[in-house]
């Protein structure tokens, strides 16, 4: 039996583990929202993998259409594969839900990152935000650092 003494210290302790925990296990999406938006960031960049620039420009969020056009997402990503070549290897690393992010309208939205190698950089991560739009899950942002 615990001393009364002690007993509100085990209830202030499980209060505070309980609010830091819950805002991190709250921000996991479901797994079947998990599944569909992976699905599209790898369609996404399936496309990039394969220089069909224009195509993955076009199954992009309005959102990211908006903030790019198609000719500057055409040059950015030429440049940016002629200096680190073709895809060698790319594999998730995490994957997040939020229902906000910056810049953008309130929704639901899932960031994806990815550890890749290319041929001519070595380490490279790849950011994928999936937002749901018109009640479907398309790319609103691709970050290469």
């Amino acid at each position: 039996m615990i001393p009364k003494q002690f007993r509100i210290h085990i209830v202030l302790i499980i209060a505070a583990v309980f609010m830091i925990v819950y805002p991190i296990l709250s921000e996991k999406p479901d797994s079947e929202k998990a599944e569909k938006a992976t699905v599209v960031a790898m369609e996404f960049l399936q496309l990039i993998d394969a220089e069909k620039y224009t195509e993955s420009w076009q199954m992009a969020a309005d959102m990211m259409k908006e903030q790019v056009t198609e000719k500057d997402w055409i040059e950015k990503l030429t440049t940016a594969r002629t200096l680190s070549g073709s895809l060698v290897e790319r594999v998730e690393e995490s994957v997040n839900y939020s229902t906000s992010a910056k810049d953008s309208p309130e929704g639901e939205y899932i960031a994806l990152t990815f550890a890749s190698k290319y041929q001519k950089a070595a380490s490279v991560s790849e950011y994928v935000t999936v937002m749901v739009e018109n009640g479907h899950w398309k790319v609103a942002g691709y970050f290469i650092q």
